[in-house]
């Protein structure tokens, strides 16, 4: 039975919750029964039984977290509570501390910032959701929330930014300051040093002059996508391991010939340059065919002559390992790139890849062609093919994820291209007319080095 509050007031504690600067002042035992409130505690109707009966369910858990760390730790510990009593509802800032074998309690009422329809909307949210005041306080977090991010903490912390003090988050106070400033919704992206993934979204309330802070999780969506740019990567790098073993063949037999006849001449040292220039040859074949096979998406600072050329060699061998005549024309370029060099020639490979699958089948003169000029600050790329071309309603569907009409295909190609593009700040678009063929429009935008 909890002790008597005839045998026990607030004031026996008078010197405490002048130390806790209290209007609320609240007694309980170690059970977390009421067993001493002041005057105003008892105004409000929280002034016997259990301290955890007055609060609503979705505070339950919250309530007894409360009073455990009160127990568990030296110090003064805050939290911000809701009552349900007498169908009336209190919001109260608490601070708690231990002393001897009670618990003491104050708190500071506060006008509700928000309607209870809100915080019934918010604590059904998945994701991590909060409500913040202009102070900088949490005022109301989600089940969600708790769970990822107040959980494991020794203290329960109603400022933002003791909450986030890692380095991955420490930008969401500064975010919830942008929001308040400018009244609007405003977000960032934040990846943390496990390649996680978030979307922070600041929501300004503006009746309620709150912000209403949501956190998602892309982690496991960024690195299925990962996955998936890795498998479309991988593919284009077997479809193209046929085409270098034979691009390699014709330096390797020039080296052989050579090595034997500077034998037979006993002359290597007239035959040394030509043998040197092949394995520089040998080199930039693996070369480009490495920077496809390569799992990087750093973005480098590039010259349009270097990647185009560097394609096209891969290109050129593959159309002539699949008796494709291939056409290029290359129009001078001023500016520079910022771009993923594996990135980029996956795109365009991936083009390759669909038109040569596109040709008819014993169909002679099958053509592809690159062409590439500036506009303005925009360098464009057409691949062009006189295939089949792709039916009006097949177009309509093509950039839909996992949309496909081949037998073994898997629909990530060409959103995966779209995506690499807008990644780049680019575009990628598709025009194909049946029985004529497919042109894919890529466009970069370019900048020169001195204004980056």
């Amino acid at each position: 039975m909890p002790e008597s509050l005839t045998t026990l007031s607030t004031l026996n504690f008078q010197e405490d919750f002048q130390q806790l600067q209290s209007s609320i002042e609240l007694v309980l035992d170690k059970k977390g029964n009421i067993i001493a409130a002041n005057d105003v505690a008892e105004e409000i109707g929280i002034f016997a039984g259990s301290f955890f009966h007055t609060v609503p369910a979705s505070f339950v858990h919250e309530t007894y977290r409360f009073i455990s760390q009160i127990k568990s730790m030296k110090g003064i510990i805050g939290c911000y509570l809701i009552h349900e009593v007498q169908g009336n509802e209190w919001h109260v800032h608490y601070r708690g501390k231990e002393k001897d074998k009670y618990i003491l309690l104050s708190g500071y009422l506060h006008e509700c910032p928000y309607t209870k329809e809100i915080r019934e909307a918010i604590s059904q949210f998945e994701h991590p959701s909060v409500l913040i005041n202009d102070q900088l306080e949490i005022i109301y977090s989600n089940p969600s929330f708790e769970q990822h991010y107040l959980e494991k903490r020794a203290t329960k912390d109603i400022l933002l930014h003791k909450v986030f003090q890692g380095e991955s988050f420490a930008n969401i106070p500064s975010l919830v300051r942008e929001v308040f400033r400018k009244k609007r919704t405003l977000e960032i992206n934040i990846t943390n040093e496990n390649s996680d993934h978030y979307l922070v979204k600041g929501i300004f309330l503006r009746n309620n002059n709150l912000i209403l802070l949501m956190i998602y999780d892309f982690s496991y969506e960024k690195k299925y996508a990962n996955l998936l740019a890795y498998q479309d990567q991988m593919k284009s790098v077997s479809y193209l391991s046929a085409g270098v073993a034979h691009e390699l063949r014709n330096p390797l037999s020039v080296i052989k010939g050579f090595l034997q006849l500077s034998m037979l001449t006993d002359s290597f040292d007239k035959y040394a340059q030509t043998i040197l220039s092949e394995t520089d040859r040998m080199n930039e074949i693996i070369d480009n065919f490495l920077s496809v096979a390569r799992k990087k998406m750093k973005k480098e600072i590039m010259t349009p002559k270097y990647l185009l050329n560097s394609v096209i060699d891969i290109i050129r061998s593959e159309c002539l390992m699949q008796g494709v005549h291939f056409q290029s024309r290359v129009e001078p370029i001023t500016g520079q790139l910022e771009v993923n060099e594996s990135s980029f020639k996956q795109i365009i490979l991936n083009a390759l890849r669909n038109s040569i699958e596109a040709f008819p089948e014993g169909r002679r003169r099958n053509i592809f062609s690159l062409q590439s000029y500036q506009e303005g600050d925009t360098i464009v790329i057409e691949l062009s093919d006189n295939g089949s071309g792709i039916p009006e309603d097949v177009l309509e569907e093509i950039e839909k994820p996992f949309y496909t009409t081949k037998e073994k295909g898997t629909g990530i190609g060409i959103p995966l291209c779209k995506k690499i593009m807008d990644d780049h700040d680019g575009t990628f678009q598709i025009d194909s007319t049946v029985g004529k063929g497919t042109t894919i429009t890529l466009r970069f935008p370019l900048f020169e080095e001195e204004s980056k």
